[in-house]
């Protein structure tokens, strides 16, 4: 077989083997279809499946939560017409009394003195109220973006109590796409869905009620690239005037 044969075969023969690998790898990925990385290609699955949780906690008892990561999947509260985001509700006041402990084992005789002390204990909830014309806007807001394509189908989730001082029949609950200032937080500059009404007869002064608002409700919305996972509106309240309580809100995968 003449050397220019030999190439010609040579080289058929690796690029046989080349192609040959090449559709193994493609054969290879996640084959699981409710993983965020499923290969439709795939047909063996390597083991590489990632999967998001099936929900993620927003606020809960006076406590930020975080989406993934504490660092880059941070949340932060903002009142975006007055300075007000939180309340502290029943109080509780613990004293602990002085104590003198007097050690007669060593020479001289050693004293420690454990002064009193005051703890205050209670409540923390976000607080929804209203500036001086009547308007109001809270907002919790996502420091780094994050993609909420699998929560296409899935609920906001809130607890809410309507406080004694608040005159109003209804407001409005929002979420929002991408914000139009990179890293700002700026409550205005946001692109915003449509808001899901909420009418406060649900709701009485005496105890959180539960309300669940599938995020397909929130129209115009941008799931690909989300910074702001929350938030409550509504005008022509009672001016300087606190109006909700929220002790709890998270996003849920829908159950099937």
């Amino acid at each position: 077989m003449s050397t220019f044969l030999k190439f010609i075969f040579t080289t058929i023969i690796l690029t046989s083997l080349f192609i040959s690998c090449s559709k193994e790898k493609e054969k290879e990925g996640c084959t699981d279809d409710t993983a965020i990385n499923y290969n439709l290609l795939a047909i063996t699955d390597d083991g590489s499946c990632e999967y998001l949780d099936s929900s993620f906690t927003i606020w809960e008892n006076g406590q930020l939560g975080y989406w993934g990561n504490a660092t880059t999947g941070a949340f932060e509260v903002n009142s975006c017409l007055t300075e007000i985001t939180t309340a502290f509700i029943n109080p509780d006041t613990i004293i602990t009394l002085p104590d003198t402990i007097i050690d007669n084992l060593v020479t001289p005789p050693d004293t420690t003195i454990t002064p009193s002390d005051t703890t205050i204990t209670g409540d923390t909830y976000l607080l929804v109220n209203s500036d001086i014309n009547g308007n109001y806007k809270l907002i919790v807001q996502l420091l780094n973006k994050h993609n909420a394509t699998d929560f296409n189908n899935g609920n906001l989730i809130l607890n809410a109590k309507l406080h004694p001082d608040a005159n109003i029949s209804d407001f409005e609950v929002i979420i929002h796409g991408n914000h139009l200032n990179i890293g700002g937080l700026n409550c205005d500059d946001f692109h915003s869905s449509d808001p899901s009404n909420i009418s406060t007869a649900i709701l009485d002064t005496n105890t959180f009620t539960e309300i669940s608002i599938p995020l397909l409700n929130f129209t115009n919305r941008h799931m690909n690239d989300i910074d702001l996972v929350f938030g409550i509106k509504g005008s022509n309240a009672t001016p300087n005037t606190s109006l909700l309580l929220i002790n709890s809100i998270k996003w849920e995968v829908k159950k099937e």
